[in-house]
């Protein structure tokens, strides 16, 4: 059972070992245990490594987004006997990021208790178009989903002119550990404004 400290008892991580290590890290602290998704080994083995020692039950899934099937395929097939309360999903191709809800969504409804609800918080971010205008054709595409509550992170930008930047790294993790707090459908982190 999750204590307060610990809110989350499994929570899924997909593409957060690169940007998003710093929140792959705390939620590390906020789950007794975690399930990485990768397509290297070699950067699930950092996350690892940057993981203080006996904090978490981390397990580490190398599955390439790129091959969906055999992605979401390998995904359901470990979490189906430990669902997550939690998936933290950026995957570069918004489609596929709601057909993973889907599948977890029919794998923990028939798995779960009555009442049970399992969060699925999607990461929005483009560099061709307004993410935001993206988040909002994702909103439009979400299945019936029956124990799975879908939320979104969209990411923008720093500044405004010439002075606007990406968001760095630190800034996207932030973000998502206050998306994930906060409990809101939708969480912009940075500006969209101009994008």
């Amino acid at each position: 059972m999750a204590s307060p400290s610990r809110p989350f008892e499994h929570t899924l991580v997909v593409g957060g070992t690169g940007m998003l290590r710093e929140a792959s890290i705390g939620l590390a602290m906020r789950s007794t245990r975690l399930t990485s998704v990768a397509r290297t080994r070699a950067s699930l083995g950092r996350l690892n490594d940057a993981l203080p020692e006996g904090a978490v039950t981390h397990h580490c899934l190398r599955l390439d987004w790129t091959a969906p099937e055999d992605f979401i395929e390998g995904i359901v097939r470990h979490v189906a006997s430990d669902p997550p309360e939690l998936t933290v999903a950026w995957i570069h191709d918004g489609p596929l990021g709601l057909h993973l809800a889907d599948a977890l969504d029919r794998t923990m409804a028939d798995r779960r208790h009555p009442g049970t609800r399992h969060t699925f918080l999607h990461l929005v971010g483009s560099a061709t178009e307004n993410p935001e205008t993206m988040a909002d054709e994702l909103l439009g595409g979400i299945p019936d989903l029956r124990s799975t509550v879908y939320r979104q992170v969209v990411l923008g930008a720093k500044g405004a002119g010439r002075a606007r930047r990406w968001l760095t790294a630190a800034e996207i993790s932030r973000g998502v550990l206050a998306a994930v707090d906060s409990g809101e459908t939708r969480v912009t982190v940075g500006s969209v404004e101009g994008l």
